[in-house]
């Protein structure tokens, strides 16, 4: 996740997200997949937080312009469910 692009806030979030996660007892010790792809987790972050927020993608059901900015096939069905619960 740290290699997909040298966006100097990519590190910084990661390893926020890493340790918040190590924290609450739910580490995350396998990179996200989705569809064959790997989910990259700031840019999941960079879009939702650019679209409002989880409330406003929910509401305005946004996730398909969220699974168009991460370049993932729009033939996934259930994109919107798992893009909602990685975000979470």
């Amino acid at each position: 996740l740290y290699e997909l692009s040298e966006e100097p806030k990519r590190k910084e979030f990661l390893d926020d997200l890493f340790a918040f996660m190590q924290k609450r007892g739910t580490p995350v010790n396998r990179i996200p997949i989705m569809a064959k792809h790997v989910l990259d987790l700031y840019e999941l972050f960079r879009l939702v937080v650019g679209k409002g927020g989880l409330v406003e993608v929910i509401n305005k059901k946004l996730w398909r312009e969220v699974t168009k900015g991460l370049n993932l096939p729009s033939s996934i069905t259930s994109a919107a469910f798992t893009l909602r619960t990685q975000y979470v």
